[in-house]
């Protein structure tokens, strides 16, 4: 248990949380400015004061998350708002290091089990690719990494035959980022039927939350102001890493309908492969550990191309970012490197400090990061798709989904 907590990854992370803290401190930028807006926003709850449609921090700082959600910032709000960030600062930092140390798990126990090699230098790696969201994160206070942890644990647990846990954080991560809905298509295919059972009524119990206190009038006009602010939102949001945004920037004449019709398509050509793979379990071609790990990496990375949200959420796609870099080494596929070095450029390339502020708005305008990100997940497919030929006929050992 101490090798798992004290090693060279956990160094890294701290390393990289305290650089990014003191360079924050020493430039005055250490303002957690979604945090803050979070942190308001709890507060008013508590003192019945306006939560939606009110600017906490200027410009964009509205609250729009559910109202529910407010019940996990709450307790900050015993301390002043900079003891309040410094904390969270280091809550998200804990959470980085927790959701690679699960993906990690993952990789190892389901999708490349045995090839543990040079695994911590390999997930510090994997932490370097991401390193531009990961002080993007730290900057904002955002919460998408400890959705993506809850999101991996999840999975962790489903894999363990441990439904219960595994719905109730689903359900939790659910109620915190509704499209988060789309980790339900391999479940409800699967006939994880106990897992979606615990899944909703995790998070329908946590939503009549604010039905209770502050009390039901007050609960209705909480939600019905949270509608009001996520389409208000939806409608203002250009979301650049979109594949909807990259149509629209390469076919003048592309419909308003066209990011229903991505998802729709999507969401057909998922369920075609998770059908697919259900197939190749029955014949013992593979096994549903690695197939239902890889499914969840694949819709969880697909998920800044699909809404329109913040270049943040791109943080989404570390999981597959890790299996690659992991089935690389093991498979000595050397030959990927080039070509993950090219999307990765671009993937991370919304930095001003490094590549100027003209070039990397540009990069970020052209919907060229989004693109990244989907070729991310295409040589993520091809890798995962190579590898099951080759462990073709090679049980893996019995990771069956009991219900």
């Amino acid at each position: 248990m101490k090798k798992e907590i004290f090693n060279g990854f956990t160094l890294f992370v701290l390393a990289a949380c305290l650089l990014n803290l003191t360079l924050n401190m020493i430039n005055g930028r250490f303002g957690l400015a979604d945090f803050r807006v979070y942190y308001t926003a709890a507060a008013n709850l508590l003192s019945g004061g306006q939560v939606y449609l009110v600017s906490f921090d200027g410009g964009s700082g509205f609250y729009k998350y559910s109202p529910a959600t407010l019940y996990f910032f709450a307790p900050y709000t015993i301390f002043n708002l900079r003891a309040a960030s410094l904390i969270h600062y280091f809550v998200l930092g804990v959470a980085y290091w927790y959701a690679f140390t699960v993906i990690r798990r993952l990789i190892k126990g389901y999708i490349l089990p045995g090839n543990s090699k040079h695994g911590l230098w390999l997930l510090s790696l994997s932490f370097l690719c991401i390193m531009i969201h990961f002080t993007r994160e730290m900057y904002l206070g955002n919460i998408n990494i400890i959705l993506l942890a809850l999101c991996c644990l999840a999975v962790l647990n489903f894999l363990e035959a441990k439904d219960l846990p595994g719905g109730i954080l689903l359900g939790i991560a659910i109620l915190l980022k509704p499209y988060l809905l789309i980790l339900l298509l391999p479940l409800v295919l699967r006939k994880k039927w106990k897992a979606l059972a615990w899944s909703c009524t995790a998070a329908l119990g946590i939503m009549i939350l604010p039905f209770i206190v502050p009390g039901p009038h007050a609960g209705t006009s909480l939600y019905r102001d949270w509608m009001t602010s996520v389409k208000l939102h939806g409608e203002g949001f250009p979301g650049k890493t979109s594949l909807d945004y990259i149509a629209g920037n390469l076919i003048p004449a592309w419909p308003s309908w066209g990011i229903l019709a991505i998802l729709l398509a999507s969401l057909v050509m998922v369920s075609v492969f998770i059908l697919d793979n259900l197939r190749r379990e029955k014949l013992q071609e593979s096994t549903a550990g690695m197939e239902l790990t890889y499914e969840w990496f694949l819709l969880i990375a697909l998920l800044p191309n699909l809404v329109r949200t913040d270049w943040v959420l791109m943080l989404f796609s570390a999981p597959l970012i890790c299996f690659m870099i992991f089935h690389i080494t093991a498979y000595k596929r050397y030959f990927w490197i080039p070509v993950l070095v090219i999307f990765l450029f671009f993937y991370g390339a919304n930095s001003d400090d490094l590549l100027g502020r003209s070039l990397s708005q540009a990069i970020l305008q052209k919907g060229l990061m989004g693109l990244a990100n989907f070729m991310l997940v295409l040589l993520s497919l091809i890798m995962f798709v190579d590898q099951r030929k080759r462990d073709k006929g090679n049980q893996h050992g019995d990771y069956s989904l009991r219900s």
